[in-house]
């Protein structure tokens, strides 16, 4: 019993030090998530309001829920999710045009599977709205991450960085 407590308790310091990293290295993910499943839960629920209660047309429930969300996602990466390795050079209405850019271009297969999860499949409203932000979710962060991020302009930067990040991990 002793030694199988020992050898557990050897172990977590490297399962604590491996988890660290995996989150140090994957915080703006993580965040992401939580903060893309609040504007999930608005896209969500002002759709619902607009459709179900209110008895709006498809697309313009889809796209005043979208514009209301996405204005709440914005203000959420601009002060919580990316704040490593920030974007200094832009304005704030520059990435603001480029982040609305990007979400309208999956406003396009948003609104598509709305469209035809409840007009075509005659589908659950809800089950429909909650596929679908998962699906354009995906692709917001990929697009999102691009906006607030700095970029390198080269490989070999991309490369030099990832060499003195082992450097400095070891």
């Amino acid at each position: 019993m002793t030694k199988e407590r020992n050898r557990t308790s050897s172990g977590d310091p490297n399962i604590r030090t491996l988890g660290a990293k995996l989150i140090r290295r994957h915080r703006n993910l993580f965040v992401y998530m939580v903060f893309g499943f609040i504007a999930a839960l608005i896209n969500t629920v002002v759709f619902m309001m607009l459709h179900q209660w209110w008895h709006s047309v498809v697309v313009v429930s889809n796209t005043i829920a979208f514009i209301i969300s996405n204005l709440a996602s914005f203000f959420f990466n601009q002060k919580a999710v990316f704040i490593n390795n920030v974007d200094e050079e832009h304005t704030t209405w520059h990435k603001l045009v480029v982040f609305f850019a990007y979400r309208i271009i999956s406003l396009i297969p948003d609104t598509l599977i709305m469209l035809v999860g409840l007009s075509w499949l005659h589908l659950n409203a809800l089950l429909v709205k909650i596929v679908d932000q998962v699906l354009v979710g995906i692709f917001n962060y990929l697009t999102t991450r691009s906006v607030f991020q700095a970029q390198e302009t080269t490989m070999v930067e991309r490369a030099k960085r990832k060499i003195q990040e082992k450097r400095h991990s070891r």
